[in-house]
């Protein structure tokens, strides 16, 4: 009985990581999807708004590097938002809504 025990613990353990890896992964792909996908658009509107403020153009690579700064700072700012909704939700009052989920 026990060996069955740990044989149905183990096979549980294994699906939970293989869950866990595939889910982070198809994840993170894809918000890399999503954010790589305007890429020129991003880098010509911050381009474009500097020249306006400063009337001079970016060089290629400090486009680059703002363009880097947006990228690496893009998951910080998911963070810090999944962090934040829980709190601000309960502080500020969910939204009502005239259809309610069954049960309540």
């Amino acid at each position: 009985m026990r060996a069955l025990r740990r044989l149905i613990q183990g096979r549980i353990l294994l699906l939970t990581i293989c869950a866990a890896g595939i889910g982070g992964t198809f994840q993170f792909g894809y918000n890399l999807s999503i954010i790589n996908a305007p890429t020129l658009h991003i880098q010509e509107f911050t381009n474009e708004t500097w020249q306006a403020r400063t009337g001079e153009p970016l060089p290629d690579h400090l486009v680059l590097l703002m363009w880097s700064l947006i990228v690496s700072l893009y998951p910080l700012g998911g963070l810090f938002g999944a962090l934040l909704a829980g709190p601000l939700a309960i502080t500020l009052g969910r939204p009502t809504s005239k259809y309610r989920c069954i049960g309540n």
